[in-house]
């Protein structure tokens, strides 16, 4: 029975949205880099098999390209996710969410500057918005907290993921065609993790392997979720569906995902909506809007690791 594409843009923005309502749920007991780690790891395990055939057929391209996988490893697998779980130490799942979804925008600064991409007028007007959109989140909407610089370190900790996946993007959009979409994301995985390894171990060292005493079922079962819906299934959907509405229509449901991220946030872990989060919310998705209209921000779309890392 046929799927509607537009349904599969809606799940694959509901898991989205889980990794960070549910990343926060359990960040008090697994510590950040270890959370990241294990995620990788098990999507690592469960990618190997589907593309076997792919990695041994391009096994040449995977040697020479090594340099390659280990930038898109360390910024979009390792780097990104390891400042979202450990953001959310310290910020609600609704401002990591929010904040995130500035980086369309900031993708299309960045390739502006480094790929000669140029922006339209409404292009620039939407980055503005997303910008104006993060400094209220951050802020939370007092302007006495920009005079004396209060801010939360959750918040901007995220805004540094949001410059991993810059980095990310920009890398995978001048050099992405190198393999198949599956075994690019293995191979930037698997570097990722090699790379991750010395930080996974001090952070061992560090706080200790208490924690592992500590989980429970629920912390079992959650690290399936990362590690199968918004790492492998996600993906699988956004880009089933972008092959049939085009990636500029599936983009926009990425917009989705701070609104997922909240309502769960709200439902299980009680967190408060307030003003300042709908008003930044609002101007950060206003700006996703504009910016995505141009080609580039389409383009990443349509290379499908462009997305699997939220």
């Amino acid at each position: 029975m046929p799927t509607s594409p537009y349904l599969l843009l809606i799940l694959a923005a509901l898991f989205w949205g889980g990794n960070f309502a549910l990343g926060k749920a359990v960040s008090e007991i697994i510590p950040p880099i270890s959370l990241s780690y294990l995620r990788w790891a098990i999507a690592l395990i469960i990618m190997i098999p589907l593309c076997w055939s792919e990695l041994k057929q391009h096994k040449n391209a995977l040697l020479a390209n090594w340099p390659l996988f280990s930038i898109l490893g360390t910024t979009g697998v390792m780097g990104f996710n390891i400042c979202v779980y450990l953001s959310l130490q310290y910020t609600s799942a609704i401002n990591a969410s929010l904040i995130t979804s500035f980086s369309p925008a900031f993708v299309a600064l960045i390739s502006m500057i480094f790929i000669k991409e140029l922006l339209s007028p409404k292009q620039w007007s939407g980055i503005a918005l997303s910008f104006l959109g993060a400094v209220i989140l951050i802020f939370k909407g007092n302007w006495q907290n920009l005079i004396s610089l209060t801010f939360n370190k959750g918040d901007l900790i995220m805004l540094l993921a949001v410059f991993f996946w810059g980095i990310y993007s920009l890398f995978l959009k001048i050099r992405g065609a190198v393999l198949p979409s599956k075994s690019l994301l293995a191979a930037s995985i698997f570097m990722g993790l090699v790379i991750a390894f010395p930080l996974a171990a001090y952070e061992t060292v560090l706080v200790g392997p208490n924690w592992i005493y500590n989980l429970s079922a629920f912390h079992y079962a959650s690290l399936g979720y990362f590690g199968v819906f918004p790492t492998i299934l996600a993906f699988l959907f956004f880009n089933k569906a972008m092959l049939e509405v085009g990636p500029s229509r599936a983009t926009v449901y990425l917009s989705l995902i701070p609104v997922f991220a909240s309502l769960l946030g709200i439902l299980f872990l009680n967190e408060s909506l307030t003003l300042y989060h709908l008003a930044g919310g609002a101007l950060i998705i206003t700006g996703i809007f504009l910016t995505s209209q141009k080609t580039m921000i389409n383009k990443t779309s349509e290379n499908p690791q462009s997305i699997t890392q939220e």
